[in-house]
């Protein structure tokens, strides 16, 4: 992350609701990450990096951090969605990192393994 965003002024990981792995939004589910917070001149060059606006679009969500507080943040969505979607074997390898080195719940690791045909 800090080779995209630059400083990173905080990390901690956050849940979002009504979203899942599959790259969807999908009522019910919920999306594990970490939550950065990073100063408002990074977004520029995480925008290029995410390839915003043509392949993502940032958007506004409301997530919940460990402690149960609710707060506003910044999350990419696929412009383009497509059943079927997978991962490429590259960015799922990032993502898993990811997900081990933030402790994210082991059942989320599974479901990401499974929405990516890797299971």
């Amino acid at each position: 992350m800090q080779s995209r965003a630059g400083n990173i002024l905080e990390a901690q990981t956050a849940r979002l609701e009504n979203y899942e792995i599959v790259f969807n939004k999908a009522a019910g589910k919920v999306v594990y990450g970490v939550l950065y917070k990073i100063p408002e001149s990074a977004y520029r060059t995480m925008d290029k990096h995410e390839g915003a606006p043509q392949h993502y679009r940032r958007i506004e969500v409301t997530v919940t951090d460990g402690a149960g507080k609710k707060m506003g943040a910044q999350a990419y969505i696929a412009t383009k969605v497509e059943k079927g979607l997978k991962p490429s074997p590259h960015y799922l390898q990032t993502i898993l990192e990811g997900a081990g080195e933030h402790q994210l719940p082991a059942e989320y690791v599974m479901a990401i393994k499974e929405a990516a045909g890797t299971a």
